[in-house]
């Protein structure tokens, strides 16, 4: 008999381990049987599989973006973009005071651009527009991030989307509907001092919107850098003239009346400026309208450079900035006045120190890292307010409490009202223009008065008012003190020095050539 040798019997506590198989039951060697215990044969099939492992398949999930794509993106952002256009003319009408009319302007302005806009959201394929997210199984691409990089790579903006500086240009086309003495120069000046919502606007944006916009809308709704004045007037010209073309809309020209009234508050100087400038316009003519047609985007061609050219160009005519005596036949001249303009720079500079302009205040997007050294302690802490007001996101830091630890936010805090960035009080700002007009004006000297009458040398005539007249045609022909008021005049308006010099320079030669023409007209005369 065979026998296998096998786990202890135990039956009747016997300790046998050697068995033997009877009608496929094992029996121990004492007789015990083990009911238990069954011989099974091993099939030769499943050689092999011993010590392999079997799971379950878990179910193929989709990855899914949150972000938008398609025209569900394009709607979110004209959505996003109206948000911001309603914070801006929040402000203006709350803070500034202006009608409230204006806001509905700005609204039906915003409701035609929709309209161009429509054929571009909806010119979709259904299969696009009918999927509300992205997969990563479809047939686009299976990586969010590589999507995200594609988009980078492209276009920012299609050319009918609207862009962060339209906003600001509907505000002012509806402040010129409004007739109000408004020019580009004050929004970029609220711009800058970021006062009117601009600067990285994207920051006003719910957190739920923001997660949802691609990158390219994102980079589209936030700011890198400050705003170029230059870019602010083309921005207009081409707002006006998309609503001429796609609409008729036709807009009312400068109210160049109140708009120079204002310039000459603003420069300080002596209002009996103001009809020489009138008297100039009439000659050229200057319309002050926005043209619709031809070298439109030519900044000699706007209405407000040219409002203010006139002005530059009455300046040197009365009050000419060199060392020149000039003497007018009456004292009734608006030349018979002399500016001390040494003295006008010296009053401008300490008005606007005065009024509360931090030093190097709209250059905070350009800091570096080696102008820190060179901050004081006042402008240090300006830079971190503003710092702490631009980019800090509050409200991502709420919702997501693990972005960063508490413990350390504790330790530094943030809230700092005392040097938070503050608003400048309209009636401050007023008052701070007319004390500057009046120390300008103690200032003015009156020049000596000589009758043609009085002139007995012929061979030494007298020099007029208006003779020896100086071209600047670059802007480093300016000598210094015509430079501070070009400079002054230039952010009153809203333009670079460049382009400011070049539309003077275009209103000059356009006198000279109204000059020349009447020459020749007088000589005709005379022939006949």
């Amino acid at each position: 008999m065979q026998y296998v040798k096998g786990e202890i019997c135990g039956v009747e506590n016997c300790r046998a381990t050697q068995y033997y198989i009877e009608d496929g039951l094992l029996v121990c060697k004492n007789g015990h049987r083990n009911a238990g215990r069954v011989q099974v044969q091993e099939d030769e099939d499943g050689f092999g599989t011993q010590g392999r492992k079997t799971r379950r398949k878990r179910e193929t999930r989709e990855r899914v973006s949150r972000v938008l794509r398609g025209p569900q993106a394009s709607e979110l952002y004209l959505q996003a973009y109206q948000l911001i256009l309603w914070n801006q003319c929040h402000w203006l009408v709350q803070t500034k005071g202006f009608p409230a009319e204006l806001e509905t302007l700005v609204q039906d302005l915003w409701a035609l651009r929709l309209q161009l806009l429509k054929a571009k959201v909806e010119d979709i394929s259904d299969a696009e527009a009918n999927s509300h997210v992205f997969s990563s199984r479809s047939e686009l691409g299976t990586d969010t991030e590589a999507e995200d990089a594609k988009q980078r790579k492209r276009k920012p903006l299609g050319k009918d989307m609207p862009t962060l500086l339209d906003t600001l240009g509907l505000c002012y086309l509806a402040t010129l509907l409004l007739r109000l003495p408004v020019s580009l120069g004050d929004i970029h000046s609220w711009v800058v001092r970021e006062e009117i919502p601009f600067i990285r606007a994207v920051r006003l944006l719910p957190l739920t919107m923001r997660e949802k916009l691609p990158s390219v809308y994102l980079g589209a709704l936030d700011t890198r850098s400050m705003l170029q004045p230059d870019s602010l007037h083309t921005s207009v010209i081409r707002l006006v003239t998309d609503y001429s073309r796609e609409f008729g809309v036709s807009f009312p020209r400068l109210n160049h009346p109140l708009i120079l009234f204002k310039y000459i508050s603003e420069l300080a100087l002596p209002l009996d400026i103001y009809p020489v400038v009138d008297q100039l316009a009439q000659l050229i003519p200057y319309k002050f309208s926005f043209p619709t047609s031809g070298d439109r985007y030519r900044i000699s061609c706007q209405p407000e450079p040219q409002l203010i050219s006139l002005l530059i160009v009455a300046v040197k005519l009365c009050y000419p900035f060199d060392a020149i005596t000039r003497c007018p036949k009456s004292a009734n001249e608006p030349a018979a006045l002399r500016i001390d303009w040494k003295a006008w720079a010296a009053i401008r500079h300490g008005v606007r120190s005065e009024f509360g302009e931090t030093p190097g205040e709209g250059s905070e997007m350009g800091a570096e890292e080696r102008d820190v050294f060179d901050m004081s302690e006042a402008q240090m802490d300006h830079y971190l307010s503003w710092y702490e007001k631009i980019w800090l996101d509050e409200e991502g830091r709420k919702n997501n409490p693990k972005a960063f630890p508490k413990q350390l936010l504790d330790m530094f805090p943030t809230d700092r009202s005392d040097l938070s960035c503050k608003e400048a009080d309209p009636r401050v700002e007023t008052n701070a223009i007319f004390d500057k007009v009046k120390q300008v004006q103690r200032s003015i000297a009156t020049r000596s008065i000589v009758l043609d009458s009085d002139v007995h040398d012929a061979d030494r005539p007298v020099k007029r008012p208006g003779s020896y007249y100086g071209l600047y045609r670059t802007v480093e022909n300016i000598p210094p003190d015509a430079r501070a008021f070009f400079e002054e005049a230039a952010r009153v308006v809203g333009l670079s020095l460049r382009a400011l010099v070049e539309a003077v320079f275009q209103t000059e030669s356009r006198l000279q050539a109204w000059k020349l023409a009447e020459r020749k007209m007088d000589a005709m005369q005379g022939e006949a």
